[in-house]
C-alpha cells in the first residue's frame, strides 16, 4: 500500500483540557465552541492536505482526521483572513472535494456523500448509549489520550482500545488489513477512538451487549455504517449569493434553493449564512431556553424553496425564530 492510501491523523498536543470535546455524543461544550470559532489567518499555495489538516488541528487543539480514501497529498491553495476554524475546515474540504463530518470528539474529512452515514451513526450511538447499562456506558465514555507509531495496524489499535475500555469486540477479525501513519491524539472517549478508527472502513461499534459467558468482559460488535442517502454537509443549489457590498444578481425571479442535509444545527446555519452572504449570530442562551442543542442533527430534503422557506423549515420545528438585519442572520428562541 502506498503512502497516498494511508489515513492521515492530525493533532495538537496541549497541556490544558480547554479544547477537549465533550463525552456526550453529538454535543460540544463551550470550550469546544470557542475552539471551533478560533480565527484563522493563513495563505496556502499548493500545500498538501495532510499539512493543512495538521496546522488546523494545532490551531484548534482538536483531532482532524483525513479519511484513508482521500489523497493526503492533494494540493490545497487558499487565502484566509480571520475566518472561524470551522469555516476554514469547510473551505479545505471543498478544495479537497470532500465532506466534513463533525463528531463529538473529532472532525473528519470524508469522500463526497459519505458524511450522512457518519452523522446517522453518531445519532445511533447516542441512542444506544442512553439505553445501555451504566457499566457499559461508563466504559464507552471514559476518556484517555492515544498515540501509535508509523505503520500501526488498525485491527491491533481497535483491540488496544477495547482492552483499555474493558470490553470484548465481536467482528474484529473481519476488519480489513491496513497501516496507519504515526499519530498523537488529544484526550478522546473510548467510543470516539473506536469511531475514529472504524469509520475508515465504513464500520462502527453497536453499543448493545452481545450474549457471552457470565463474568467475562461485556461484548459489543462491529457493524456497518447505516445506509443513508445524502451528504451531511449541505448540498445546496441555487443562484449565487449576494456578498456584502456587491450588487445583487440579475433580475429573473427570486432565488430558489434545493437542499439535502443531515448536519448539526449550528454547522448548517453557519454554512447557509455564508451561502447567503451573511454573518451568523446564533443565540446560545436562546437555544438553551428552547431546549435545542447546537449540535442537534437536522435532516432535511427541500426542493426549489425560497431562502425564507428554507430557514423556516429549519427553525420552526425547533421553536426558533430567525431574522435578517443588514448583513446578519440572527437565530434565537421564538417568542412565546
Amino acid at each position: 500500500m502506498t503512502r497516498r492510501r494511508l489515513a492521515l491523523f492530525a493533532w495538537a498536543a496541549i497541556a490544558s483540557a480547554t479544547t477537549t470535546w465533550t463525552a456526550g455524543p453529538g454535543h460540544a461544550d463551550n470550550a469546544t465552541s470557542r475552539a471551533r470559532a478560533t480565527p484563522v489567518t493563513a495563505t496556502w499555495a499548493g500545500l498538501p492536505l495532510r499539512q493543512v489538516a495538521a496546522r488546523l488541528a494545532e490551531i484548534g487543539g482538536i483531532a482532524i482526521v483525513v479519511d484513508r480514501r482521500l489523497d493526503p497529498d492533494r494540493s490545497i491553495t487558499l487565502d484566509i483572513s480571520a475566518e472561524p476554524l470551522d469555516a476554514v475546515i469547510a473551505r479545505v474540504a471543498e478544495a479537497a472535494q470532500a465532506d466534513v463530518a463533525p463528531y463529538a470528539g473529532h472532525v473528519r474529512l470524508v469522500p463526497r456523500g459519505g458524511a450522512a452515514a457518519l452523522a446517522a451513526a453518531e445519532q445511533m450511538r447516542a441512542t444506544e448509549l442512553r439505553a445501555a447499562g451504566a457499566s457499559l456506558r461508563a466504559r464507552a465514555m471514559r476518556a484517555a489520550t492515544c498515540s501509535w507509531e508509523d505503520g500501526a495496524v488498525p485491527r491491533e489499535l481497535v483491540a488496544r482500545v477495547a482492552a483499555e475500555a474493558g470490553i470484548e469486540i465481536d467482528g474484529l477479525d473481519a476488519l480489513p488489513h491496513d497501516h496507519f501513519p504515526q499519530a498523537r491524539l488529544p484526550a478522546l472517549t473510548h467510543a470516539d477512538r473506536l469511531d475514529l478508527l472504524l469509520a475508515h472502513f465504513d464500520r462502527r461499534i453497536e453499543w448493545r451487549l452481545r450474549p457471552g459467558p457470565r463474568g467475562e468482559r461485556p461484548m459489543v460488535a462491529i457493524v456497518g455504517l447505516p445506509a443513508v442517502v445524502g451528504p451531511a454537509s449541505p448540498a445546496l443549489h441555487g443562484t449565487p449569493p449576494r456578498r456584502p457590498g456587491k450588487a445583487a444578481p440579475p433580475a429573473g425571479g427570486p432565488a430558489t434553493y434545493t437542499l439535502t442535509v443531515a448536519a448539526p444545527l449550528d454547522e448548517l446555519l453557519s454554512t447557509l449564512a455564508r451561502r447567503f452572504g451573511l454573518e451568523l449570530a446564533l443565540d446560545g442562551a436562546g437555544l438553551a431556553r428552547a431546549g435545542v442543542a447546537p449540535a442537534e442533527i437536522v435532516r432535511l430534503e427541500l426542493k426549489d424553496v425560497s431562502r425564507e422557506q428554507l430557514l423556516d423549515a429549519i427553525c420552526a420545528p425547533r421553536r426558533l425564530a430567525w431574522h435578517i438585519e443588514g448583513d446578519t442572520l440572527s437565530v434565537s428562541a421564538a417568542a412565546r
